[in-house]
């Protein structure tokens, strides 16, 4: 157990070190103004669930939203731990915050020059690595996969990624069908999507002890009850569902903002 917990604190510790994006001012050897991201975004990428062509752009869009100066974005993939789609970080950057403009006078021409020259850089390096890791991501999810652990992974990735953030606000934006299929519970029944009790169901989170705590996170869903191309889900059944992942928001000490079923119509803030 002691080995397990050293390794749980190992992993935080690398997440919370963690940039993708190069220093500019260790780089120029300069103090930074303010080390503390304003505001990071995760995006949390279900390997179960295949989105189409106007879901991929409208995470892409709201991603960029968050490639600016003081941001973050951290892009996790997760399923269940069989075929090699187990939860994974595929890109996690952070663009440095600007100099206050009063004191840029307390440097050179010459260096400020490398400074403004250096920051650009920055931000099209993350820009370009973050989305090379959104798109693989997102192609990446196979609806074949066996089993889909929503709720563990949720427990771990807000556990070891989102609650060790040092940010001053944080976003979540979920892209997954929402329906699990674990050895927690199921939400099928006979191969189709089922009417779910969500009292019934959080009993059987809470007994499960994966329940996550999202550090008071603002969360936006998309993709929820997705089937394929020709598949339907009845109004009913969608809102057992959601009726349900409302529920398990907020006693995850998350503010839900929307769920789409499966788009959203607001974009993300």
């Amino acid at each position: 157990m002691k080995r397990l917990l050293l390794t749980l604190m190992t992993l935080s510790a690398l997440l919370m070190a963690r940039n993708d994006v190069p220093s500019c001012y260790k780089a120029l050897k300069m103090e930074n103004p303010d080390p503390t991201p304003a505001k990071e975004l995760f995006i949390l990428i279900d390997q179960t669930t295949p989105i189409d062509k106007n879901m991929m752009i409208y995470t892409y869009k709201n991603m960029m939203k968050f490639i600016k100066n003081g941001y973050g974005v951290t892009i996790a993939s997760f399923s269940s731990n069989a075929n090699g789609k187990y939860t994974d970080v595929t890109y996690a950057g952070k663009l440095e915050a600007l100099l206050p403009d009063n004191a840029k006078f307390d440097i050179s021409k010459k260096s400020l020059r490398k400074y403004e020259g250096c920051m650009n850089g920055q931000y099209k390096f993350a820009k370009k690595k973050a989305t090379k890791a959104l798109v693989r991501t997102l192609k990446g999810a196979n609806k074949k996969l066996p089993h889909s652990d929503i709720i563990k992974s949720l427990d771990d990735i807000s556990d070891h990624i989102i609650k060790p953030s040092l940010a001053k606000e944080k976003v979540v934006l979920l892209v997954s069908d929402m329906i699990e299929h674990s050895s927690v519970t199921s939400f099928y029944s006979k191969g189709s999507l089922k009417k779910i009790n969500a009292k019934t169901e959080m009993d059987k989170v809470k007994k499960s002890d994966y329940m996550a705590d999202f550090d008071a996170a603002k969360v936006y869903v998309i993709g929820t009850g997705m089937v394929g191309k020709n598949g339907y889900r009845d109004s009913k059944t969608l809102k057992t569902l959601t009726d349900f992942w409302k529920i398990y928001f907020q006693e995850s000490n998350a503010k839900l903002q929307a769920i789409g079923t499966p788009m959203l119509l607001e974009n993300v803030e």
